[in-house]
């Protein structure tokens, strides 16, 4: 069976291969892919004893549909200037077209169940996504709450599916970790975030970003043991 990281590899490279389209690829930038996540998958899979061609399927299938969820998303941030309209059209056919992958590759199999799961899920982050611009958090168990549906909802309503509750916990906890981490970015960091604004008011931290870096590095590093 082949390894962690040969596996995690193979996925990605076929991932990039599938979503490749030459008019999007000369316009737009190519989308990320959660490292993390494509790992928690995989490892969640072999786990569950899925043959190599499974896992590669459903890892392909699952982070084609985080991509298109990730690139919708990227559309409230452009301006109104000719150029960002345009980049805002393109995104949205961008994600469209990943989401028409997502859908053929699951529906081709016959796998109209997880599709109807998924959208369960998808629903959760939605709701979850609009909390965390509106709602007023009283804790940080309020918000990690929020930002762990955000970040794991998809793999979580995945691993019910497949019926391995079990890795329920380890799926949130790395998806939540990951989050702190990347808001820790320093190019994150500077520019705020939803996140940040929300974890400043629970914190009552006012204009002081070195002790925000400070207390959420802690958190991570709480998160780690």
């Amino acid at each position: 069976m082949n390894s962690i990281h040969e596996l995690k590899n193979k996925v990605i490279s076929e991932i990039l291969q599938t979503i490749r389209h030459p008019y999007l690829s000369k316009h737009l930038s190519t989308p990320q892919i959660d490292d993390v996540k494509v790992t928690l998958l995989i490892n969640l899979l072999k786990q569950n004893n899925f043959s190599h061609d499974k896992i590669l399927h459903y890892c392909k299938a699952l982070m084609i549909h985080q991509i298109a969820l990730d690139t919708h998303e990227k559309v409230s941030t452009y301006e109104s200037t000719p150029l960002d309209r345009e980049k805002k059209q393109l995104t949205v056919l961008e994600g469209d077209f990943y989401s028409g992958l997502y859908y053929d590759a699951l529906s081709r199999t016959g796998e109209i169940g997880l599709i109807r799961e998924l959208s369960f899920a998808v629903k959760e982050m939605n709701e979850e996504k609009i909390n965390l611009v509106h709602q007023q958090f009283t804790t940080l168990e309020e918000l990690f709450k929020c930002i762990t549906v955000i970040e794991s909802t998809i793999l979580v309503h995945f691993a019910k599916f497949i019926g391995s509750e079990e890795s329920i916990h380890q799926v949130e906890k790395e998806c939540l970790k990951s989050r702190l981490k990347k808001e820790l970015d320093s190019r994150t960091f500077e520019t705020g975030s939803d996140f940040m604004s929300q974890f400043q008011k629970v914190m009552c931290i006012q204009n002081d970003s070195a002790l925000l870096k400070e207390e959420l590095s802690k958190i991570i590093i709480q998160l780690q043991n």
